[in-house]
């Protein structure tokens, strides 16, 4: 009953009132009832004048019914089909009040956004048919103000405006917003969900129920929600683990680090098994590769979950630990550097040795369990190491109880406190919860920590200043202090459970991970350890992409940067100043994914767009006509078969047969695709654009972030065009290789994408022929400068260029000569910088000079007979060109600032100009002797 009245629901009709005229029907059939057949016709036989002649009686004086029941359909049929019947099977309720559209546009939305969007559009075109009001609520805003009442028209500006935010939805705050609101007649509700519960989604639901007709949206199981947990630092490289609603169907794909400029260091793949809620992969990079990533990301996967911005937390220092001889290995479990090594070795590459060994090594911190007295140069060395930058960590213990030196934080007193001593305790001492203004901030205390054994500090004024943990008596455990660029930090306690229990909890990891990430100033910068706050530096958008902070954001309290919870006052991003920067991402280390659970009928983003149904039912009622006229020319007796006139009517016969049997059955096998896909669509809407506008294309790599990017450096290079050329481009647009007609473009921009696929077959043919018709290609490797083609080792573009040249037909190349034409198409250049420099720029090889043109063998300007199918560098040109909508560039252009990006705008011209006009410059050269002959 469902499933029939939501096939009612989604038809609708452009011209309804024309339905009136089936109340004609009964007129129709009373004429077609009353008006018998014509009279049969029967040959008049002179020798046998009765024969085959049948009773008056027996000849019908009526139409047979079943033949005006055919004959009703088809009036019928051709009626509703002029009141251009529409289906869309998009749900709709039979609500008498406005169209209210609640919107779940948190980070979870941002990968399907676009199939969002189609769906909303597809229910606001119906609501346009109806004339009804529309309000649109989104879940995810972070002060929603009272809903407008809207017409379809400005509901679809909002709908086109509106984008995802990198936080949950909060859907109770939303309902508490529609009850309090009031509808003329009862509303008809379309929730647009993220396709996750969030553990309110059913009493959402029934919320909305209560106030109109729901209809639910979700997404089908192979595009749900998928997040990215924060990685773990291994040895090898960055343990992955990916997170989804466990569904039916396997998925795969890949996972990248990058870099600060964008750039891929390495991909990893990625497999969810049927059933599985997780995915596990390592993205294997050496240390100094590792240390330069900032980011990474779910590839082909955009939103604000399936990144982590990595921050100085997440980087392995070189910790160099002092350990002495065979002791350890003789009894590892009673050892310092044993329990140091295992607490750091997870972020950090260790080092182990003397001093001076360990100190040539280059490493950031330097480790010191329990070392007491130092030579004159030793300690030289280490306070060198300090003031230069570097990091010295040193624990208590019977050494530096009984001779200590003044590279620690704090003066000591000689001897340790221990219970039963002088100054002892009655029991083991506790920790106090860590200040705003420890590196230790944020960090939750067992209560099985316990201290029983101490170095004591000497009181003084400053003591408070370098505590940085303290016991319940009030005496430091843990000192700081900076010293020059560097800082020196002292564990009141061995580095062995000798003393404490703390070396034997998850606390002490915790607490030496965050010393060592001192090294590069984060957590101990001036701005955080002062005032213990984090100013937000840069959000991320609900895609995953980081942009200025949001004007709501408000700064990180140090406390709590572990646990504070993502919304529209603490946005995903980076937070402090340059130098100081922390990372607060959008999916943690233990939230978990849940399928909506409405116990209610969802149905699928994916839905068909709305059918018309008037062309399929008009053929339909012109087969049933035909078919009509067979059995009327069959019942008149033109279609029977006399024994007798047999000879005289056979070529009547098949002629009638072949006409009223064949013509019916190719309109039919022609009514076939109208019913499957009604109202095809002539020309592909990309190409008509494409034909009446000249337009500016890229070639689509499947990496968001590279075409992204060459979206907006081919729209700033369009408003170069228009403000300095007589060219004015329309919007830039990007190409598949695989589908698109490249025939429209006399221009590609190739970035080069480590996401790339090898070119099918189809596509090699496709490029190929671009080229020999006069296209132009301008491939772009990103990482300049390249070195030609020649052989070694290749950075990322590099290899993908070499992969894709190798299949296409490459004519020779040679760097571009100073008087190529392209130096001059429009602006004199004599170098091609973009957002970098220096980068050889390739160009088809040029025809040698000719000497009787030019004796001195120099030309104004020296061009082929066509243009260069190949424009080929890796300067980043899209880069430089890219601007916002605002106007303003997009990235850094190094290292000649804004006059490097005004030449690279230059170069950007030129090319232009070289593409579509040819070698005109270089026929300039002509015009002194046409004009001679002219002349003469």
């Amino acid at each position: 009953m469902f499933g029939l009245t939501a096939l009612i629901a989604g038809l609708s009709f452009g011209a309804a009132y024309l339905l009136w005229t089936l109340a004609a029907l009964p007129i129709i059939y009373w004429l077609l009832r009353v008006t018998p057949p014509a009279p049969k016709r029967i040959v008049f036989p002179p020798l046998r004048l009765l024969f085959g002649l049948k009773s008056a009686e027996e000849t019908p004086a009526r139409t047979p019914w079943w033949l005006l029941l055919m004959r009703l359909i088809a009036a019928a049929l051709a009626i509703i089909a002029l009141a251009q019947p529409i289906y869309d099977a998009t749900p709709l309720a039979a609500g008498q009040g406005p169209l209210v559209m609640v919107v779940d546009n948190g980070w979870p939305a941002a990968a399907q956004w676009q199939t969002r969007q189609d769906a909303m559009n597809r229910s606001l075109t119906g609501a346009s048919r109806d004339g009804r009001q529309v309000m649109i609520l989104a879940t995810a805003e972070g002060n929603p103000s009272t809903a407008q009442v809207l017409d379809p028209g400005a509901a679809l500006k909002t709908v086109e405006d509106m984008v995802p935010r990198p936080w949950l939805p909060d859907r109770a705050k939303t309902l508490e917003q529609l009850k309090t609101m009031t509808f003329a007649g009862r509303p008809q509700i379309m929730w647009y969900s993220d396709g996750l519960d969030h553990g309110d989604a059913k009493a959402f639901a029934d919320g909305l129920a209560e106030i109109g007709d729901v209809g639910i949206f979700g997404d089908e199981p192979d595009k749900a929600p998928m997040a990215m947990r924060p990685p773990e630092n291994a040895n090898t490289g960055f343990g992955i683990t990916l997170a989804r609603v466990p569904a039916d169907i396997a998925r795969n794909g890949r996972v990248a680090a990058m870099d600060a400029r964008g750039q891929i260091l390495e991909t990893a793949p990625y497999q969810f098994d049927i059933a599985s809620g997780e995915a596990k992969t390592t993205i294997a990079l050496p240390l100094e590769l590792r240390n330069d990533t900032v980011r990474i990301a779910v590839m082909a996967n955009e939103s604000a979950g399936s990144v982590q911005i990595v921050d100085a937390r997440f980087r392995r220092r070189p910790v160099g630990i002092v350990a002495s001889g065979g002791g350890d290995l003789a009894s590892p479990y009673l050892s310092d550097v044993y329990y140091i090594e295992r607490a750091l070795s997870p972020y950090a590459e260790i080092h182990k040795g003397s001093i001076e060994q360990v100190l040539e090594s280059g490493i950031a911190v330097l480790v010191l369990p329990d070392v007491g007295a130092i030579s004159a140069e030793q300690h030289d060395r280490i306070q060198r190491f300090v003031e230069e930058g570097g990091v010295l960590l040193r624990f208590g213990g019977a050494r530096l109880a009984t001779r200590a030196d003044d590279l620690v934080p704090v003066r000591l007193r000689t001897g340790e406190r221990l219970m039963g001593s002088a100054m002892t305790w009655a029991t083991p001492q506790r920790l106090t919860p860590f200040q705003d203004e420890s590196p230790f901030r944020g960090l939750l205390i067992a209560d099985d920590v316990t201290v029983a054994r101490q170095v004591l500090a000497e009181p003084s004024v400053e003591l408070a200043d370098h505590t940085w943990a303290r016991l319940t008596d009030g005496t430091p455990l843990v000192t700081g202090t900076a010293k020059g660029q560097g800082w020196i930090v002292l564990f009141h306690v061995s580095a062995s459970p000798g003393w404490s229990t703390l070396p034997i909890s998850g606390l002490y990891v915790d607490m030496l991970r965050r010393v060592v990430e001192l090294s590069e100033g984060v957590a101990g910068g001036a701005a955080s350890a002062k005032t213990g706050t984090f100013p937000p530096y840069q959000t991320l958008d609900g895609f995953g992409h980081l942009e200025r902070a949001y004007p709501e954001a408000t700064p990180l309290r140090a406390s709590e940067i572990e646990t504070v919870t993502v919304g529209p006052l603490h946005p995903p991003g980076l937070y402090g100043v340059q130098g100081a920067l922390v990372a607060l991402n959008a999916f943690g280390a233990r939230t978990v994914l849940k399928p909506l659970d409405v116990g209610r009928t969802v149905f699928a983003y994916a839905g068909g767009a709305a059918e018309e149904l008037k062309w399929p039912m008009l053929e339909l009622a012109l087969i049933i006509l035909l078919v009509d006229a067979l059995l009327s020319l069959w019942l008149r007796g033109y279609l029977g078969f006399d024994l007798r006139g047999l000879r005289r009517r056979t070529a009547r016969a098949v002629s009638s047969v072949a006409i009223l049997v064949l013509i019916p059955l190719v309109l039919a096998a022609a009514a076939v695709p109208a019913f499957a896909a009604p109202a095809p669509a002539p020309f592909d809407p990309k190409e008509l654009e494409s034909a009446l506008d000249t337009r500016l294309a890229y070639v689509i790599t499947g990496d968001g972030e590279v075409d992204q990017m060459s979206r907006a450096g081919l729209f700033g290079l369009g408003l170069q065009l228009r403000a300095r050329t007589a060219y004015e481009p329309a919007e830039p647009i990007g190409v598949d290789l695989e589908k698109d007609n490249l025939s429209f473009y006399p221009l590609l921009y190739w970035p080069m994408s480590p996401a790339e696929k090898d070119l099918s077959p189809r596509a090699v043919a496709k490029v190929d022929q671009f080229m020999r018709e006069g296209g132009t290609i301008l491939f772009d490797t990103r990482d300049s400068p390249i070195a030609g083609l020649a052989t070694g080792a290749a950075s990322a573009g590099e290899a993908t260029l070499r992969r894709l040249l190798s299949k296409l037909d490459i004519p020779p190349l040679e760097p571009a000569p100073s008087d190529h034409v392209l130096t001059r198409t429009f602006y004199l250049l004599k170098e091609f910088p973009g957002r970098w420099s220096g980068g050889q720029v390739w160009i088809e090889a040029l025809p040698a000079v000719d000497p009787n043109r030019a004796p001195d063998g120099k030309v104004a300007a020296r061009g082929g007979d066509n243009v260069s199918p190949i424009i080929m560098g890796g300067n980043d040109w899209a880069a430089a060109w890219a601007l916002d909508e605002a106007g303003n560039p997009l990235a850094a252009v190094v290292p000649g600032g804004e006059q490097q990006r005004e030449m690279a705008i230059r170069f950007g011209i030129n090319v232009v100009i070289y593409a579509m006009t040819g070698n005109y410059k270089t026929d300039q050269v002509h015009v002194p002797a046409l004009l001679e002959r002219l002349g003469k």
